[in-house]
């Protein structure tokens, strides 16, 4: 069947007929094939993430913070959503979860760029700090290295599991539940195995290969790095010092030249983004050390570029097949809405998050990037410094819409000191480290579970001010 075009112009892909049911006000279920509801569902999830523009064409959000913004709302979404859909009788419930994490990730993303990419000079604390701890393995490095590292692998990891995850929980409140709230089990345990990416409808299937640390745009980016001209022009001016700096060739001269580069890569690095700087381009303007910044971010998206390895295990995790965790999770749906009493299906609520956050933890984060050797060294490093001196702030999970809190019972931290003794003898985990992490996770799932459980209110509340985000 040819493609239509639409009211614009544009051609549309078709993704399946029907025949049309003569008999007015009656209703036929047309059965549609698998590969076709699982591209609407893959197209959602990257829509969610993009805008129309002028042309009409949809485009996917080229700041990474912006998409976590959207990313935090979408999954606080679903949570209101199912339930509103089922009516009552079923709540998707690890999005709730996921909605606070991902603020926190927005969170990391100021961190990185106003407390660490902004500071200039005062980075000296971090370096000194990192060598005094004594380790020759991180002495040499930039805090620029590894907040860009740190905020590279958030970018990857977050995009990339909102590709695998909203889809599959979009799928089962869309297609497995009809509108007046009834299930429809059979579809939900037929078609759970269906979802490859290589089935997809070909605008799909296109998108999904050219999103951000997928092979095409890896090839881009090394393509764009090496003819980026604001980077050249400011690493000529080192080339031809000003009159300003002194003929001495010497220290003097060597600030003027930085000053120079500083301030061109401020003005302009804005103008060479599209989506390939990281941070995205608009924030250069306030880095006071902005050259040496860029050279940090060229050194570690190279690094990225050149990583086979990774990019092989990228390409495994975007085929979006199902695994063992996310059959369960279904089958755990169906139970839960067919469940009796509220305690049951709070009961089948904890399953489904315990099933899922394995399925994000150890199926998409541990090979997308907790494999990465160099972000185990950074974020081992983060941590350490975190628990000695307090310079950088814990890994932890925030219950509140805001970015901190004062309650202790509103978070749930990483490897906390328990005592005087603990803070002296430094971290006892990695996060980075999947037993250790998977114990957090747990953790996690128990501090959410008990304020659902004594605070659904507030909980809910706050997860409705994220999804005021989902326009953002």
């Amino acid at each position: 069947m040819a493609n239509e075009i639409d009211e614009d112009g544009y051609e549309l892909e078709v993704l399946g007929s029907c025949m049309t049911n003569p008999r007015p006000g009656s209703q036929y279920d047309q059965t549609v094939e698998p590969r076709f509801l699982w591209s609407y569902a893959q197209e959602e999830a990257l829509m969610a993430l993009s805008e129309r523009g002028g042309d009409k064409c949809w485009r996917l959000i080229q700041d990474p913070e912006r998409r976590a913004r959207r990313i935090a709302a979408r999954y606080a979404d679903l949570y209101f959503k199912s339930a509103d859909k089922s009516r009552g009788q079923l709540q998707l419930y690890w999005v709730g979860l996921a909605a606070f994490v991902v603020k926190d990730i927005v969170e990391a993303y100021r961190y990185s760029r106003e407390q660490v990419l902004t500071a200039g000079w005062r980075n000296s604390l971090r370096t000194s700090t990192a060598s005094q701890l004594g380790s020759a393995l991180f002495s040499d490095a930039s805090p620029y290295e590894h907040a860009l590292r740190v905020y590279a692998a958030l970018a990857k990891g977050n995009m990339w599991l909102f590709m695998d995850i909203y889809p599959w929980l979009w799928f089962a409140l869309e297609y497995g539940i009809k509108r007046h709230g009834t299930l429809v089990p059979t579809r939900l345990n037929a078609h759970v195995g269906e979802r490859n990416t290589e089935t997809l409808q070909n605008q799909s299937k296109t998108a999904v290969t050219e999103l951000p640390f997928n092979a095409n745009w890896l090839g881009r980016l090394k393509a764009r790095m090496a003819a980026d001209p604001v980077y050249a022009e400011a690493n000529g001016y080192f080339a031809t010092p000003p009159l300003w700096a002194g003929t001495d060739g010497g220290y003097g001269q060597h600030q003027a030249n930085a000053y120079r580069a500083h301030a061109h890569v401020q003005r302009y690095a804005k103008d060479y983004d599209n989506g390939y700087r990281m941070p995205a381009g608009g924030y250069w303007s306030r880095f006071s050390e902005a050259f040496y910044v860029m050279e940090e971010e060229r050194k570690e998206l190279k690094r990225i570029a050149d990583d086979g390895a990774a990019l092989g295990r990228l390409k495994q995790v975007a085929h979006f097949k199902a695994t063992a965790e996310m059959r369960n999770v279904y089958s755990i749906l169906i139970q839960g809405f067919n469940a009796s009493g509220e305690k049951t299906k709070f009961d089948k609520q904890k399953e489904e998050l315990n099933e899922v956050a394995k399925h994000e933890q150890l199926n998409i984060l541990q090979p997308l990037i907790y494999d990465d050797a160099k972000l185990i060294e950074t974020m081992n490093l983060n941590h350490t410094i975190s628990r000695y001196t307090g310079v950088s702030p814990s890994y932890a999970v925030v219950y509140s819409a805001q970015p901190k809190t004062d309650d202790p019972n509103l978070q749930t931290v990483f490897d906390e000191p328990t005592s005087p003794w603990d803070y002296v003898t430094g971290p006892k985990k990695s996060l980075p480290n999947p037993e250790d992490r998977m114990k957090y996770v747990n953790d996690i799932a128990t501090d959410y579970n008990r304020l659902m459980a004594e605070r659904r209110d507030y909980m809910e509340a706050e997860l409705q001010k994220i999804r005021g985000w989902i326009n953002a």
